[in-house]
């Protein structure tokens, strides 16, 4: 799409909706369940899936590197999944896409692990030769979390999941910002 009607660099609202995004009527009437599996493996754009996949790479592999991959991939999908499943219930007419319910389930969950044991993310194991003070560790999380929610204030973008409006196009109406 152009710049002008996707500010992220990304594909058309049809384009995501044929690949999977989330669509709460093709979900409950077409019984797509799919989707809401599906939908958080797409994103808005390239912007969009950059600030994810930073995201994922430090908030992730911290995750990872402690609890294991199996319960990493196991807390972000169900994460993911569940923050589709709140975005169908709470934004029924809007197209969701994006991976921020799992992003955001990394994230408490990294941040519950440092208020269970503020040594846990720190040690040897976790982080390497890398190893970082606790402040920056915490400014980085609190910095990520504040980026994320940002992000829910862009066009297309919502912090339940993804978002884009439904009951606002037509054949002749493919505009990208039906927010604005």
């Amino acid at each position: 799409e152009p710049f002008s009607e996707n500010p992220t660099i990304g594909p058309s609202l049809e384009t995501l909706t044929i690949l999977g995004a989330k669509n709460t009527d093709l979900v409950v009437n077409g019984g797509e369940y799919w989707r809401l599996f599906t939908s958080n493996f797409l994103h808005a754009g390239l912007i969009h899936f950059f600030l994810n996949m930073t995201s994922l790479w430090f908030v992730g592999r911290a995750v990872e590197r402690y609890h294991g991959t199996l319960a990493a991939l196991l807390i972000f999908c169900v994460s993911s999944v569940g923050g589709t499943i709140l975005s169908a219930l709470f934004l029924p007419k809007y197209i969701s896409i994006g991976a921020s319910g799992g992003i955001f389930g990394l994230m408490g969950s990294c941040l519950s692990d440092i208020l269970q044991n503020r040594q846990l993310l720190f040690t040897e194991k976790i982080n390497g030769a890398h190893r970082r003070d606790h402040k920056n560790m915490m400014l980085w999380l609190t910095g990520d979390v504040f980026t994320q929610c940002f992000i829910g204030f862009l066009p297309l973008v919502d912090n339940f999941t993804r978002k884009l409006p439904t009951d606002r196009l037509s054949v002749d109406d493919h505009s990208l910002f039906p927010l604005l």
